[in-house]
């Protein structure tokens, strides 16, 4: 039987990964009395998911309701859990208060209007104009970051700022975010696609000048989230936090924007759309029918 896999063997674009077949599947261990041969269970990886099958350790899986569809589900484990700990366990936003999110139509942005309209926040959303629909349905108010300068165009909406602003862009927007802020406010910083993106954005020194903004006497402040260091410092949280999404998917309280589902095999193809920012809310790659 063999394993189908996508290997990244050099840094560049989409153009790089390659999908490789190999002839054995990798073999586990001992087995287990805590799980059922055939369950479904749910993880985050740090790398080596793009592959049918793959090895994690039993005390990291979250078990997944039987009645879910798998898709769905997936897509809790990375975009909802960072929105969920982001909005609830970083910034700690309460109920009815007011808050800015970046790339507003994409899979992290999606996932933290929908929570947050759980909470009847009040929501803005950056995005592009054929996203503001969508950004409209999920109960935010769009901002076109193209033609508007979000950082007057939520001072005049709003009044006095937003309670949390929501950041993956990085650069020169972490300073516009912290200045969408009312007194009392928090940027949380995430994500960094410039970074990613190869533009030479230093994340470190970027964002030490953020935190130094902190010391100011205006009743702001900034922090960094990440969804892998905050589940090494606190393990017990992650699995809580995916278990409640789950159970909310199951209500019927939550349900993601899928984009497309595409094939393993496709995995260079679905680059090429997010690059294009071409996807609005999220592409899931199906390793089986």
């Amino acid at each position: 039987m063999s394993n189908k896999k996508v290997m990244l063997n050099e840094f560049g674009g989409p153009e790089v990964l390659q999908v490789v077949e190999e002839e054995n599947l990798p073999e586990p261990g001992a087995g287990v009395a805590v799980l059922e041969v055939g369950q479904m269970v749910a993880d985050l990886t740090v790398w080596g998911a793009y592959t049918e099958y793959m090895l994690r350790p039993t005390d990291s899986l979250v078990p997944v309701p039987t009645d879910l569809d798998p898709v769905e589900a997936v897509s809790m484990v990375l975009s909802y859990v960072s929105a969920y700990q982001m909005l609830r366990r970083i910034a700690k936003v309460q109920r009815g208060q007011k808050i800015l999110v970046h790339g507003a139509g994409g899979a992290v942005g999606t996932a933290l209007l929908e929570l947050g309209g759980l909470d009847v926040l009040e929501m803005y959303g950056t995005a592009s104009k054929s996203k503001h629909e969508l950004v409209e349905s999920l109960g935010a108010t769009p901002v076109d970051y193209k033609s508007e300068d979000f950082v007057e165009r939520i001072q005049a909406l709003t009044g006095d700022g937003v309670d949390a602003a929501f950041d993956a862009i990085s650069g020169e927007n972490f300073k516009r975010s912290f200045k969408s802020l009312k007194k009392g406010g928090t940027l949380v910083a995430y994500g960094f696609y410039n970074n990613a993106a190869g533009k030479g954005v230093s994340v470190p020194i970027e964002f030490m000048q953020v935190k130094l903004w902190d010391i100011l006497p205006n009743g702001r402040q900034s922090t960094f989230y990440s969804i892998g260091a905050l589940r090494k410092k606190q393990p017990d949280w992650f699995k809580e936090d995916l278990t409640k999404l789950f159970n909310l998917l199951a209500e019927g309280k939550i349900k993601p924007i899928i984009e497309r589902r595409m094939k393993l095999e496709e995995a260079r193809r679905a680059h090429e759309l997010i690059e294009q920012a071409a996807v609005k809310g999220r592409i899931v790659l199906v390793v089986n029918e």
